[in-house]
């Protein structure tokens, strides 16, 4: 078995869920060795780009290379020669129209720009995961003013109450009349990205557009949306917080992420 690529997923897997921009030490200096030794990594979560990036620069990413795959799958980027390999975008003129939708509901909307996120404001949400990601809010009333670059995701935000009553309204709206999908990433946050984009979707495209295979890749995960990247690698892994699906497809099952159970997955491929 010989492993050219690590697939990381991010939270619940290499720190705690929302735990903030950086791994341990003792996790980044694994991650390291592993790229000392030949092996390129690929982050794959769903938060947005901004979210992912400081991790990158933490690992040194920016000198050994390696991939990001954020925002649920919608958006790759090449860490070595600093570019955008592919986005799954959402058009401006829809994305305008879901904010108002969302307004009218009494949540708050947010669109993911490469500098900032536009919002229209910063309830519980966005608070809560404003942490996770290196990005300034642009508090507005005019949005349109102030989006013109590629959207790779659209966000909704309030506090439990309000996402439980506007939840299922948005989904029936959004994905009756879009050609996107509502998705519910914490009790405070819906993601909004493209129809048939996701991670799985997002990692196939990827490794195909770089010429990678999941026979040479180990993975490792611990939602349902990181099983298929746990199922299809030559070696995946799941810890003991992993969902009951990603256990099924888990060649290896490491101690939770409370114990940096990641450190056993990245001590067994450098023994590959």
């Amino acid at each position: 078995m010989h492993i050219k690529t690590v697939i990381c997923d991010i939270d619940g897997t290499l720190m705690a869920p929302g735990g903030g921009l950086y791994v341990s030490e003792q996790v980044k200096q694994k991650m390291i060795d592993l790229q000392e030794k030949g092996i390129l990594i690929i982050l794959a979560s769903a938060r947005i780009f901004q979210g992912v990036l400081p991790l990158a620069y933490q690992i040194e990413m920016d000198k050994y290379g390696g991939y990001i795959l954020s925002s649920n799958g919608t958006y790759a980027y090449d860490m070595k020669h600093k570019k955008m390999l592919f986005c799954e975008e959402i058009q401006k003129e829809d994305a305008l129209e879901m904010w108002n939708l969302c307004r009218k509901e009494g949540v708050d909307f947010g669109i993911v720009q490469p500098s900032c996120m536009v919002a229209s404001g910063f309830s519980t949400g966005f608070y809560q995961d404003h942490f996770n990601c290196d990005i300034d809010f642009m508090i507005t009333t005019r949005p349109q003013e102030h989006v013109d670059k590629e959207i790779s995701k659209c966000m909704v935000s309030s506090n439990k109450e309000k996402i439980d009553i506007a939840y299922p309204v948005l989904k029936e709206n959004i994905e009756s009349k879009y050609p996107y999908v509502v998705v519910r990433s914490t009790d405070t946050v819906l993601d909004i990205v493209k129809k048939g984009c996701g991670k799985k979707e997002g990692l196939q495209k990827l490794m195909t557009s770089v010429h990678l295979s999941f026979d040479e890749a180990a993975a490792i995960g611990d939602g349902n949306s990181d099983a298929l990247m746990i199922q299809e690698s030559v070696f995946g892994a799941t810890l003991e917080n992993g969902s009951a699906l990603c256990k099924q497809y888990a060649d290896m099952i490491t101690p939770s992420y409370k114990e940096d159970g990641c450190l056993a997955f990245f001590e067994k491929i450098m023994d590959l």
